[in-house]
């Protein structure tokens, strides 16, 4: 497979942006629909209860948007914009007929963040644009770095106090049972000093990527929370027991065979799991749930280790069954 150079990957990723234009006027649409069609997606309303309408639907990567239009005027719609959680961090800049320093100084305190003035010039318009898209880029690429671990490339904590939150919300809201739990690597401070912190960072990468790869299958997600430390969880599907999915994280770690030597009695780097199986409600929260995940895992640490410490709760958060294996 031939990969896309620089430009095609730019090209390819241009297309991608969508910029929504708001203008009472059919002849200035078709214009900035002209310089921008090649490039990017373009959604073009004549009216600001239209262009509100497909903001919510499209929610457009950046919005060029006229003053002077009838029954709402731009300002009013921008107010709109700014107190709406969904759209309030899209990028606006104003193109418009008024040419008072007043207005753009207006416009630019409403939280706008480019005022052209008409007639325009289209490389301007066109130079402007892309300047804001490519600042896009960057804060989309920033934000998800931020998410990410750097040394193992999975999920970090922050991205899973998003993604668990509203996993649990739908969860709850459809009942469908979940497991939450936490992966701990067994004896990693003993690796580090026995092996040395460069050898315990690629014994890391490796364990996240072989457990990610193990979860993928059953739609989980895994997320590094700690130094050796993983938070995961997982849907409950196709009538296929979590004690099952748990064990092949488990085996798909030792089937690494990443000698520790450190360690009496132990051959290979090994992990400790802690899990709860849960049908997510408003009883209980997830803070609970993970301490219960906890202290599974606890329970296995202090002894054989290796091993998976299972709690089932019914639908009252009560016990069904607590397993090791």
């Amino acid at each position: 497979m031939q990969l896309f150079n620089k430009e095609e990957h730019r090209r390819a990723s241009e297309k991608n942006y969508t910029i929504l234009c708001i203008d009472d006027e059919s002849v200035n649409l078709k214009v900035l629909a002209s310089i921008f069609k090649d490039h990017y997606n373009v959604v073009a309303c004549k009216s600001a209860k239209q262009g509100f309408q497909h903001a919510l639907q499209e929610e457009p990567d950046i919005i060029l948007l006229d003053i002077l239009m009838p029954e709402e005027n731009g300002f009013e719609l921008m107010e709109k914009l700014k107190k709406h959680p969904k759209l309030s961090s899209i990028p606006v800049i104003f193109i418009t007929g008024l040419q008072d320093v007043e207005d753009e100084e207006k416009g630019l305190m409403m939280g706008a963040c480019d005022y052209i003035q008409k007639p325009f010039n289209y490389s301007i318009v066109r130079a402007r644009v892309n300047t804001h898209l490519e600042i896009i880029r960057q804060r989309n690429l920033l934000e998800r770095f931020a998410l990410f671990d750097s040394l193992t490339e999975v999920p970090n904590r922050r991205k899973w106090q998003q993604d668990s939150i509203d996993c649990w919300t739908s969860a709850n809201t459809t009942k469908n049972p979940m497991v939450y739990g936490i992966i701990d690597v067994d004896h990693f401070k003993k690796y580090n000093d026995h092996y040395g912190h460069q050898q315990g960072d690629v014994v890391l990468r490796k364990i996240a990527n072989t457990l990610r790869r193990a979860l993928y299958g059953y739609n989980g997600e895994i997320f590094r929370c700690g130094g050796e430390e993983f938070y995961f969880y997982f849907p409950m599907a196709n009538n296929i027991p979590a004690s099952i999915v748990l064990s092949s994280c488990l085996d798909s770690v030792t089937q690494l065979t990443i000698p520790h030597r450190a360690v009496a009695n132990s051959c290979y780097v090994s992990v400790s799991i802690g899990a709860v199986l849960v049908t997510p409600n408003k009883n209980t929260s997830l803070e609970q749930i993970m301490q219960q995940a906890d202290e599974r895992l606890y329970l296995i640490k202090k002894g054989s280790r290796n091993a998976v410490s299972l709690l089932e709760l019914n639908q009252d958060n009560l016990p069904i069954s607590v397993g090791i294996s």
